[in-house]
C-alpha cells in the first residue's frame, strides 16, 4: 500500500489529529511544490515518521515518472514529424523501408 493510502487509512480510522496534521501539511506541501519545515517530523511518532518517510519516497519517484513521460512526450513531438518526413522522402525515391 502507498504511503498516500495509508494516510487516508490513517485519517479514516481517526487516528491521533496532531501526528495526523503533521502528515496531511507535509503531502499538502509536496502536492501543491511548498516549502515545508521538515522539522515537524521530529515531533511524531516513529510509526507516523515512516509513513512521512514513504510519502518522500512515493513523491520523489512520480515525480521522476512524470518528468520522464513529460521528455518522452516532448520528444515524440519533435521526432515523430522528422520521421514522417524521412519516411514520405523514402517512399517518394521509391524506396521502401525494411521492418524488423
Amino acid at each position: 500500500m502507498n504511503a498516500a493510502k495509508k494516510i487516508r487509512r490513517f485519517i479514516e480510522e481517526g487516528h491521533d489529529p496532531q501526528q495526523m496534521q503533521v502528515l496531511k501539511e507535509l503531502a499538502a506541501a509536496l502536492e501543491m511544490g511548498r516549502s515545508y519545515d521538515l522539522s515537524q517530523l521530529y515531533d511524531i511518532d516513529m510509526r507516523y515518521f515512516d509513513v512521512a518517510i514513504d510519502l518522500l519516497k512515493d513523491w520523489r519517484f512520480d515525480h521522476h515518472i512524470s518528468s520522464r513521460s513529460k521528455l518522452l512526450e516532448q520528444l515524440l513531438t519533435e521526432i515523430a514529424p522528422e520521421q514522417k518526413a524521412a519516411d514520405q522522402a523514402e517512399e517518394a525515391a521509391g524506396g521502401k523501408k525494411k521492418k524488423g
